[in-house]
C-alpha cells in the first residue's frame, strides 16, 4: 500500500472541519488503522465482554432456578469477584490500548510512516515497541488519572464529570508531547479553556454518536448473552476508540488557538 500524508493535523479547525477531516482520514486509513486497533484492542475487549457475559448468565440462572427476584438472589462468591475484577481490568486495558495505539498511529502518520501488523518484516509489535518504551508508563498513568477523574466526577453529582471529560479526553495524547502526566493534566485543562464551546461540542458529539451507534447495533441482535452479543460488544469497543482521531484534531486546534492568545 502506498502511503501519503494528505491531512494536516497541526492546524486550527472549526468543529465541522474536525468531523469532516475525521471522515476523510477514516476513508483512507480505515483498513490499516482498524487492523492495528483490532490486533491490540480486540482480544482484551472480547475477554472482558465474555467474562461479563458469564457473570450475567450466572445471575439469570440463579434467579430462574430459585424463582425469586434477581436482586434478592444475587450472591457473589470468590470466583465471581475474581471474574468481575478480571473483566473490569480487561476493559480498562482495552481502553488504554485503544487510546495508546491511536496516538501512536497518528504520530507515525504525521511522520509519513505507518504501523504495520501484517508484513513479516515489519510486524506491528516491532514498530510498536519504541512507543511502549518511551510512552508506555506515562500513558498508562494518564489513563488511570483520566478514568479516576471522570469516574469520581460523575459520582459527584455528574456535573464535575462533565467538566473533566473534555480535557481528560486529550490527556493521553498530550503525554506523547510533554512526556509528563502531571504537566499534561493542567495543560489540557488550560487548552480546553481556550475554546470551551468547541471542546465540549466535539467531545460530547463523539460520545453521543457512540451511544447512538451502540443502540442501533444492539437492536439488531437479540438482547441475550450470546456469542453474537459478545462479538458485537467487542467490535463496538474497537470502533469507539476511533474517536481519538477527532480528539487529536481538537487537541491541535486548541493548541494553535492558544498560541494566538
Amino acid at each position: 500500500m502506498e502511503y501519503s500524508q494528505n491531512i494536516e493535523f497541526n492546524k486550527i479547525r472549526t468543529t465541522s472541519e474536525i468531523f469532516s477531516d475525521y471522515w476523510r482520514f477514516m476513508k483512507v486509513e480505515w483498513r490499516p488503522y482498524c487492523l492495528v486497533l483490532g490486533v491490540f484492542v480486540l482480544p482484551f475487549a472480547f475477554f472482558g465482554a465474555y467474562l461479563f457475559s458469564q457473570q450475567l448468565n450466572e445471575v439469570f440462572a440463579l434467579a430462574t432456578m430459585d424463582g425469586t427476584d434477581m436482586q434478592n438472589e444475587f450472591v457473589v462468591d470468590g470466583s465471581s469477584v475474581k471474574n468481575i475484577l478480571l473483566a473490569v481490568l480487561s476493559s480498562f486495558v482495552a481502553k488504554f490500548m485503544g487510546m495508546f495505539v491511536s496516538c501512536a498511529y497518528v504520530i507515525k502518520y504525521m511522520s509519513n510512516e505507518q504501523l504495520y501488523v501484517l508484513s513479516k518484516e515489519r510486524f506491528g509489535i516491532d514498530s510498536f515497541l519504541p512507543f511502549i518504551s518511551q510512552y508506555g508508563l506515562v500513558a498508562l498513568l494518564a489513563t488511570i488519572v483520566m478514568t479516576v477523574s471522570v469516574s469520581f466526577g460523575f459520582m459527584l453529582f455528574i456535573i464535575p464529570g462533565l467538566i473533566f471529560l473534555p480535557p481528560m479526553s486529550l490527556l493521553v495524547y498530550d503525554v506523547f508531547i510533554t512526556k509528563s502526566c502531571f504537566a499534561s493534566f493542567s495543560r489540557c485543562i488550560n487548552l480546553c479553556k481556550t475554546n470551551w464551546r468547541q471542546s465540549f461540542g466535539v467531545v460530547f458529539l463523539c460520545y453521543f454518536a457512540i451511544v447512538i451507534l451502540s443502540m442501533i447495533l444492539g437492536g439488531l441482535i437479540p438482547s441475550d448473552n450470546s456469542m453474537a452479543n459478545i462479538l458485537l460488544s467487542s467490535v463496538l469497543t474497537v470502533v469507539s476508540e476511533t474517536v481519538m482521531i477527532p480528539f487529536i484534531f481538537l487537541y491541535y486546534s486548541l493548541a494553535n488557538q492558544n498560541m494566538r492568545l
